[in-house]
């Protein structure tokens, strides 16, 4: 079986990657560990062959984040008069494998791994490489609604980063209104706190009303209201609407006036209620930690394996070329991408 390095690039990482409890990542929110140090902790106790490394070495598979490769395989310079980035080919017969998380794909990286399923749909069998995990772990430390809470509707959460909340979200329409229904909004902005659900009766998760797909986003927060038996409101993201099976899965709503709507459907329907919990925690089922590991040794085995063992016979110019079109599709994209938008703004 083939080696494979978890990196880190700081004392901190080293640190978090030899953590033996995932749970001691309670309030540490950025995606190295989020993602990478728990992904290396549970794939570790499953058996996977690996082990911790602050270089990347000359063969072997090598795992991590993007903001942690970036550390040492990106450069800023001057390009016609303005800071550029640029990647460094990192040579030698080490396969990177990055978790491109909710960010671009990553040009060093000969597999990237993605946690939105139309994400990979649109970019399956493109010089990428992408491989689609649902977002595999859960919150560190997650504590589940009370069971004494029955189908009592009063305190309406959002847990996440202000950013990601719907400004409709932020309005005293939407205090207003659940006060009215005998409800309290709870918005949950500190991540040491995202992991008690324990007094929380329902979640929305709500970006935008204006239908976006978001095809960066993975469905974790929905994935964490049926971990944790609550009630889930939210917008049609696309990883969410990828992984619906019932449609007591979740409330879908388009607008401020249907998540209100939704909150007094909850409210009133005492057996919708309970029929959603109960059908969340079926669907939790799929997503524990047993299943995240089964899912991720799949992954090697059949994937990431065979892949290297192709990789290894390339050539250095081979594998150099596939490294350069790589960095000119992500050049390419960005400009297509700024120039849509740009005349969005102009003519809409």
């Amino acid at each position: 079986m083939t080696k494979v390095y978890f990196y880190a690039t700081s004392e901190k990482e080293m640190r978090l990657l030899n953590r033996q409890d995932p749970d001691s990542f309670l309030g540490i929110h950025d995606h190295f560990s989020g993602e990478i140090a728990t992904s290396y902790i549970y794939l570790k106790k499953a058996g996977l062959d690996c082990e911790v490394i602050n270089t990347i070495p000359e063969e072997g598979i090598v795992f991590a984040d993007k903001k942690s490769f970036d550390k040492t395989l990106l450069e800023i310079k001057k390009y016609l008069g303005r800071p550029t980035r640029f990647y460094k080919y990192p040579g030698g017969n080490a396969m990177l494998i990055a978790m491109k998380s909710d960010l671009q794909f990553y040009p060093p990286a000969h597999i990237n791994i993605v946690h939105n399923a139309v994400d990979f749909q649109k970019n399956r069998n493109s010089i990428w490489n992408p491989y689609y995990l649902v977002f595999p772990w859960p919150q560190p430390g997650l504590i589940p609604r009370l069971k004494e809470r029955d189908c009592l509707v009063e305190n309406v959460a959002y847990l996440g980063d202000q950013s990601q909340l719907a400004e409709e979200l932020k309005s005293d329409k939407w205090r207003d209104a659940l006060s009215s229904l005998g409800c309290k909004w709870w918005p949950i902005l500190e991540p040491k706190k995202w992991n008690d659900y324990s007094n929380i009766d329902v979640v929305i998760a709500a970006r935008s009303f204006d239908g976006k797909p978001y095809i960066n986003k993975p469905a974790n927060k929905l994935i964490n209201c049926w971990r944790t038996g609550v009630p889930a409101i939210v917008t049609p993201e696309s990883s969410i609407l990828a992984e619906k099976k019932s449609d007591l899965d979740f409330l879908l709503v388009n607008s401020l006036d249907e998540a209100i709507s939704a909150v007094s459907k909850l409210k009133s329907s005492p057996d919708l209620y309970a029929n959603m919990v109960s059908n969340a925690r079926e669907r939790a089922k799929d997503f524990t930690v047993e299943k995240g590991c089964e899912r991720f040794m799949k992954f090697f085995e059949e994937f990431a394996f065979p892949t290297y063992n192709e990789w290894i016979k390339l050539t250095e110019s081979q594998k150099k070329t596939l490294f350069w079109r790589r960095c000119s599709k992500l050049k390419l994209d960005n400009f297509k991408d700024r120039t849509i938008n740009s005349l969005i703004e102009r003519f809409f």
